[in-house]
């Protein structure tokens, strides 16, 4: 328990740094940038995301727990990390190569190709950056403490480097080389403290641990793909500018979903632990999160839809007031994603139910887009904001129905349905 506690801690810091470095610079970018140069920049941020998705491909997940079960194992401990690393590296060039031919086949990719190419080295970043091996190992100070300083220096970089809109490569330039340099020092202080064998494997094992890591990766991506494709579609639905206003607010949204973050992850070892050797202090676990992380979803939610006029006025100016109903539309999707989260991630992927799981998420992805492309079109950025506010909800009432179906004993000692 004292090192979840203190993982819980370096990962709230790390956290604070992901989300807090965006809000403390989308003041320039809004201004300097105006919403539809703004937008510009979202839509490649959330193109390059894909890839970004692809690469992590899960791992956090998947690798985490078996590194957290191997953990005193030097030998096994190593296996898996050259493995899972290998396998993030051919996923990394292969969505390079995807990319390539990409802006080559498409006119509005082909349009942004300068700008693509250079985000994708936070992909390239994420690769470097193996936080699936510190979380299964429960040692993630020294690497939180590298990402965050990098994040801290990319605030003065960005005001210096970014004063017109021609300057959205610069932007762009320094949202890439934070992860990518971080990733290179995390790498090199890896290697000099020995603690991981080197370990030839074989394009056979590579191949195991990508075909082994679908289930969770479909299950787990499908989220994270809808998110960026929220803003895709919308920016060539409706233009950069609706692009932008959804943009700013899903921002605002993404940080407060950040501050469960830190919980979430240094969770999710801890109850995969619990589940192997005492269910009935799983659900215990279970059923504490449960009512802590209600409580603070349902007060980030209602703080949002309250404070929505003041804090576009105060990050975005003027020029954002559409955003502000943006927001108000998106407020409720913190509280329905901690619900989601406690009953799918944290139970149902635990016990193995990846495939109730995926079916979930599958679902509401389609049910997502649906609402999208009708009410973005109708709507522009409003319209997306309620496509989100109801696939989320979709999530936390289905994922909560899987549960009751399958006799999972979330709340009382049952027989769990096989």
């Amino acid at each position: 328990m004292a090192s979840f506690k203190k993982n819980f801690s370096v990962l709230m810091m790390l956290q604070v740094s992901t989300y807090a470095v965006p809000l403390i610079t989308l003041p320039l970018l809004t201004r300097v940038l105006s919403p539809d140069g703004y937008g510009r920049l979202a839509f490649a941020l959330a193109f390059i995301n894909y890839f970004i998705v692809l690469t992590n491909y899960g791992f956090a997940l998947t690798a985490s727990s078996t590194i957290s079960v191997n953990r005193d194992d030097r030998a096994e401990r190593s296996r898996i990390f050259w493995q899972t690393f290998l396998a993030q590296t051919v996923i990394t060039v292969s969505g390079f190569v995807l990319l390539l031919i990409l802006t080559y086949v498409f006119e509005p990719l082909a349009r942004e190709r300068e700008l693509l190419f250079l985000g994708f080295g936070m992909a390239v970043g994420a690769m470097l950056i193996p936080t699936w091996y510190f979380q299964g190992v429960e040692d993630l100070w020294v690497t939180t403490s590298i990402v965050f300083a990098g994040r801290a220096v990319s605030v003065p970089a960005m005001y210096l480097l970014v004063r017109g809109r021609d300057d959205i490569y610069w932007a762009m330039a320094v949202n890439s080389l934070v992860p990518l340099l971080s990733g290179i020092v995390i790498m090199t202080r890896l290697y000099f403290r020995r603690e991981l064998d080197f370990t030839p494997t074989s394009p056979k094992a590579i191949a195991r641990a990508i075909r082994d890591g679908w289930d969770v990766f479909m299950a787990t991506a499908v989220n994270d793909f809808c998110a960026s494709s929220n803003t895709v579609l919308l920016a060539l639905i409706s233009g950069n500018a609706a692009a932008g206003y959804f943009s700013a607010a899903d921002k605002l949204i993404r940080a407060a979903l950040g501050l469960l973050s830190p919980l979430r992850t240094a969770a999710y070892p801890r109850i995969s632990y619990l589940m192997h050797h005492s269910r009935d202090a799983a659900f215990a676990f279970l059923r504490k999160m449960l009512a802590f992380q209600g409580v603070v979803v349902a007060a980030i939610s209602l703080a949002i839809y309250l404070g929505a006029p003041l804090a576009v006025k105060l990050l975005y100016g003027p020029h954002f007031l559409p955003t502000v109903d943006v927001l108000r539309w998106m407020a409720f999707v913190p509280f329905m994603f901690g619900m989601a989260d406690v009953f799918g991630v944290q139970t149902l992927l635990p016990l193995g139910m990846t495939v109730q799981f995926s079916r979930v998420l599958i679902a509401a992805a389609i049910f997502n887009l649906t609402l999208l492309l009708i009410l973005s079109t109708l709507f522009a950025e409003r319209g997306a904001a309620a496509a989100v506010l109801l696939a989320q909800t979709f999530v936390g009432i289905a994922m909560a129905t899987t549960l009751h179906i399958n006799h999972v004993p979330f709340f009382a000692k049952c027989r769990i349905a096989k």
